[in-house]
């Protein structure tokens, strides 16, 4: 029990240890994976509203971007470009006063603007349309754009010229080339007014106010949305030494004024400039949609709203219109979610399958204590045993040696007597021996097996297995029942005597037999296999100890409380002479208290030479099937 006691307190200690040093740190790094995880799945979760605002904030960005390099670009197109025709400078001879066609005319448009515009502030004054080259394909024709232009310069006309003038008035004035104005103002119609007075404005300048662009939108009677830029164009300076008669020059004398500017793809602006910033700047998280219009409301989903036309600082006449097309970015937390449960499966599967192998890790620490614990428990045993054999009939001989040397036995009769007990202690030990060498040998030199008749090998060992009567001169505890007309099996004759001789050996020695319970050799068919078994009557064989006792060295109980001799060898050797002819060998337990071991042999097709043939020790073995 203490040995029991402290082989468990081993293993214990050992599957500690390796807890200690392997398991225990695992699961704590994993737990704190785990942990660290768990944070950056709440700091996703969280940090969800602040993504949808950032992506609609990188949408109103962009947009404002693109809006502003637009009107960057036209900011610095002269306003005198506003016309058919125009005068790039003022260097004016007889040759120079022909007008270029105007880059509106003649140049494409560039994209977001669908016409630029040019008019008087009076009510009758024509308003100038200039689509560019190819633009008519695009936007439709000039007579078509004008209605817009005319409705939106009636809206304009209701509004206070202060609020105007100072939501885009500019500070600067500029020095413009009076030619240049002049060939704006009044070439196409008095085309021959200009060339005679064109000495008298050779080399002028005149100052000129243009405001910034600014931006207005609005919703037309239709509800088509309609997005425009406009900037004023004036100067109140007077040129008195100008003829008064030249009406072409009147603008000149008396000042002018004009508003330009141009109509903004609405279409562009607010559907296709959003969503081509959508695929540059946002994640595959975040989409850009348009609220409940072609979509379900997404519960699932969180979103930022925001206003185009407001964020990119349109003037509209009527609140409601700061509000169109309104747009928002969405994320879907189902997809979120979705991620973050293949994330936290990808480290539950990692988990198992570290759980598993560190399972298995303490499984396979824990089988190889137990077999470095069995095996030198069995060593042990071993060792006690052979010291305790050896022991004894070395004692035994040197005795009996010392008696006859000093003459203690004087009758030859002793003296004989001594030299029989000498020999017979001479031959223990050499059984001993030749036990223990017997194991290298045989798995060495194992012979191959062969086919042969079992029962007359048993018959012909029966003799020197059988046991000297007892006192009353006639008893034998060696019983033999051979089933007769079984079929050849593969065998050797070495084989059948090495496990025959030790199994009754080992019955006789942890059961001895009575006259009513001799020891029972018998052989018989069973499941197509031909049985080898030796019966006793003795303690039996506990179940947990059946597949051990073949072991090498073993042997039940303590070598400091055994009485029988032995040193574990004689079982685990039936089993090495079973497994030599492809035997099984197997303990059951007997009806009526003892135990069976049997050895199972494997039927062999008949020899044309008879069945034992070639098994007898004195003749050389054939070669038969490998083992």
């Amino acid at each position: 029990m203490r040995k029991r006691d402290g082989k468990r307190t081993t293993t214990r200690t050992a599957l500690g240890l390796y807890g200690s040093l392997l398991v225990l740190p695992t699961l704590v790094f994993g737990g704190l994976y785990w942990r660290e995880l768990e944070k950056d799945f709440d700091r996703q979760r969280g940090e969800i509203p602040g993504r949808a605002s950032t992506g609609a904030r990188l949408i109103i960005e962009g947009m404002k971007v693109r809006l502003e390099r637009l009107l960057e670009d036209e900011a610095r197109r002269p306003f005198y470009q506003y016309a058919k025709l125009f005068l790039q400078d003022d260097e004016l001879d007889d040759d120079l006063l022909v007008p270029q066609t105007s880059p509106m005319v003649r140049d494409r448009m560039p994209q977001g603007i669908q016409a630029w515009f040019s008019y008087a502030p009076s009510p009758d004054a024509p308003i100038e349309v200039f689509v560019g080259e190819e633009t008519e394909a695009r936007y439709g024709t000039v007579e078509r754009l004008k209605p817009i232009l005319e409705d939106f310069r009636r809206r304009q006309r209701r509004e206070a010229p202060e609020k105007w003038l100072s939501s885009s008035e500019s500070t600067e004035v500029e020095p413009v080339p009076l030619a240049s104005v002049a060939v704006k103002i009044g070439y196409e119609n008095d085309r021959e007014c200009l060339i005679k007075c064109s000495q008298m404005i050779r080399g002028r300048r005149i100052p000129t106010t243009v405001s910034n662009f600014r931006l207005q939108f609005y919703l037309d009677q239709e509800g088509t949305p309609r997005a425009i830029a406009t900037r004023r164009v004036f100067s109140n300076a007077l040129f008195d030494d100008l003829p008064q008669e030249a009406i072409c020059l009147l603008p000149l004398i008396k000042g002018f004024s004009f508003y330009q500017g141009f109509l903004i793809d609405s279409t562009w602006l607010l559907k296709d400039l959003p969503w081509e910033i959508e695929e540059r700047l946002l994640d595959k998280d975040m989409l850009l949609r348009v609220p409940f219009r072609g979509h379900p409301i997404d519960v699932s989903s969180v979103f930022e709203p925001f206003d185009p036309i407001k964020e990119l600082e349109f003037e509209t006449a009527d609140p409601a219109h700061a509000s169109y097309s309104r747009l928002e970015v969405s994320i879907n937390t189902d997809r979120i979610e979705e991620r973050i449960q293949r994330q936290s499966e990808r480290f539950f599967t990692v988990a198992l399958m570290l759980v598993i192998t560190l399972g298995i890790g303490m499984t396979l620490l824990y089988r190889s204590v137990r077999s470095e614990l069995d095996h030198a428990r069995r060593t042990q045993n071993f060792v006690a045993a052979v010291t305790h054999e050896l022991r004894t009939p070395v004692t035994a001989i040197r005795l009996h040696a010392e008696m006859l040397l000093d003459g203690w036995a004087s009758d030859p009769d002793k003296q004989k007597e001594y030299h029989r007990r000498i020999v017979r202690e001479t031959d223990r030990l050499s059984v001993l021996v030749e036990r223990v060498l017997e194991k290298s040998r045989i798995k060495g030199n194992a012979k191959k097996p062969e086919p042969g008749d079992i029962n007359e090998i048993v018959a012909t060992l029966t003799a020197d297995l059988a046991r000297a009567p007892h006192a009353d001169g006639h008893t034998e505890d060696l019983v033999v029942e051979l089933t007769p007309d079984l079929p050849p099996v593969w065998l050797t004759f070495e084989a059948i005597t090495g496990i025959l001789t030790n199994l009754v050996e080992n019955a006789r020695k942890y059961a001895p037999a009575t006259p009513e319970n001799p020891i029972l050799v018998r052989t018989t068919p069973k499941n197509g296999r031909v049985l080898l078994q030796v019966l006793d009557r003795g303690p039996g064989v506990p179940r947990e100890e059946r597949d051990k006792v073949f072991e090498a060295f073993y042997r039940m109980g303590s070598e400091a409380t055994r009485t029988t001799t032995g040193t574990g060898l004689g079982l685990h050797l039936v089993r090495i002479h079973a497994e030599t002819c492809r035997a099984r060998v197997a303990v059951l337990e007997r009806d009526g208290g003892g135990s069976i071991f049997q050895v199972a042999f494997e039927p062999a097709p008949a020899s044309s030479s008879g069945p034992s043939q070639g098994l007898s020790p004195e003749r050389p073995e054939k070669n038969g099937p490998e083992a």
